[in-house]
C-alpha cells in the first residue's frame, strides 16, 4: 500500500482559529478522529486526510461552500510553525517561494509545490499526490489561499491574482470571492495554481513579526523529523504521535487514518508487522528521546507512556535497548560530555 500522506499539525492552526467562532471545534476533532491535544504542537505529524475531513465536515455543517477559501484567507503564514517561520524570514518573494518549495516535503508528504515560468508571468503550483476526491475540495481551496498569502507578503494585502486554477470541480461560489473577483478561474485542472507577474519575485517581503528567528539546531531537527516515504514508516509516525498521550488503541489509530481496524491490520500483516509492534517502537523512541534530552523522572516517563509502574517500563525498555533506562541516560550523558570541548 502507498504511504499515508502526513502534514504538520500547524497546517490546522489557521483553520481551527477560523472555526472556533463558528462551531464547536472539539466536536469536529472527534468526528475526524483527531485528539484535541494533538494540535497543541504545530510540528506534530498527522494524516493530511484529517485536514481534508475536518474542512469538509465544517463546510457541510455551516452550509458554506467557500469555507476553505475563507479559512485560508484569514491565515497568517507564521502560524504554520517552523515551515511558516522559515518562509517569513525570507528577504524577497523569490526567496520565500524557493523556501516554500524546498521545505514542502518536510511540511507535508501529500503534495508537491513548484514554479512554472511563462513569459512575464509565473505560476505557483501545488498538487496533491495521494488519494484525491470530492472530500478534498475545501482543502484545495484552503491551500490556494495560503499560497496567495505568501504572494501578498510582497504584492500587498489587497492584491488579486489575474488567474487561478483548482484541482477541484466547478464551485460557482468560489468565483464570487472578493480575493478572486478579477481572476480567470479554471476548475478540474492537474494542479491548484496562482499566477502573478514575474517582477514580483524580486520584491521584498513586508517586515515579519518579532520573534521570527529560529535556530539552526531547531531547523535541523525539524528536517530530520520529515514525513517518511513508506506505508509502514508513515503509519509508525502516526502511532508515535499518538503515543505521546499513553498507549494508542488500534481503534484510535485506524480512526485517525480514516480506515477500518481490519484494513489497517491487513496492510500491516502484509509487511510482517502488527499494531502492537509499531506501538512498541514508538514508545521506545519517545522514551529514549525523553531520557536523553530531559531530566524527567523515569517514573513520570513510564506513566506518560501508559505503563502502570516503574518496573514494567524498565523491563520493556531493557528488551528494546539492552540496558535499563537509568543506564541509557548515563551513557547519553557520557557521550555528551566527551563531545563537548573542554574549557581552556
Amino acid at each position: 500500500m502507498d504511504r499515508i500522506g502526513l502534514i504538520r499539525a500547524g497546517a490546522l492552526a489557521p483553520a481551527i482559529a477560523f472555526l472556533r467562532g463558528r462551531q464547536a471545534v472539539e466536536k469536529l476533532l472527534v468526528q475526524v478522529g483527531l485528539p484535541a491535544w494533538a494540535i497543541g504542537d504545530p510540528e506534530r505529524l498527522i494524516p493530511t486526510s484529517v485536514l481534508a475531513r475536518l474542512l469538509a465536515h465544517a463546510a457541510r455543517a455551516e452550509r458554506l461552500e467557500t469555507l476553505g477559501i475563507l479559512a485560508g484567507q484569514a491565515a497568517g503564514i507564521e502560524t504554520l510553525g517552523t515551515y511558516g517561520r522559515l518562509i517569513r524570514r525570507s528577504r524577497t518573494l523569490g526567496d520565500a517561494l524557493d523556501t516554500s518549495i524546498r521545505d514542502h516535503p518536510t511540511f507535508s508528504s501529500n503534495g508537491r509545490m513548484w514554479l512554472v515560468r511563462r513569459g512575464d508571468d509565473v505560476a505557483l503550483c501545488h498538487a496533491f499526490t495521494a488519494r484525491y476526491d470530492r472530500e478534498w475540495e475545501q482543502t484545495s481551496h484552503y491551500v490556494l489561499m495560503l499560497m496567495l498569502s505568501i504572494v501578498r507578503l510582497a504584492a500587498g494585502p489587497t492584491w488579486r491574482p489575474p488567474e487561478v486554477s483548482f484541482q477541484t470541480g466547478e464551485a460557482p461560489a468560489v468565483r464570487a470571492v472578493d480575493a478572486l473577483s478579477t481572476a480567470r478561474v479554471a476548475f478540474g485542472q492537474p494542479a491548484t495554481a496562482i499566477v502573478f507577474p514575474k517582477a514580483l519575485l524580486h520584491e521584498p517581503l513586508k517586515p515579519p513579526m518579532p520573534g521570527i528567528e529560529i535556530s539552526r539546531e531547531t531547523i535541523e531537527a525539524w528536517r530530520a523529523s520529515a514525513p517518511r516515504t513508506t506505508f509502514t514508516e508513515s503509519v509508525g509516525q502516526v502511532v508515535e504521535m499518538l503515543s505521546w498521550e499513553g498507549y494508542p488503541d488500534i481503534v484510535v489509530t485506524a480512526d485517525i487514518l480514516g480506515m477500518s481496524v481490519r484494513t489497517l491490520q491487513r496492510h500491516l500483516a502484509a509487511v510482517g508487522l502488527t499494531h502492537e509492534s509499531l506501538v512498541g517502537r514508538a514508545r521506545f523512541a519517545t522514551a529514549a528521546s525523553l531520557l536523553e534530552e530531559t531530566d524527567t523522572k523515569i517514573l513520570d516517563i513510564a506513566l506518560d507512556l501508559g505503563y502502570s509502574d516503574h518496573a514494567h517500563f524498565t523491563r520493556a525498555f531493557h528488551r528494546w535497548a539492552g540496558c535499563s533506562p537509568q543506564e541509557f541516560r548515563r551513557r547519553c550523558a557520557e557521550r555528551r560530555s566527551r563531545s563537548t570541548p573542554a574549557d581552556t
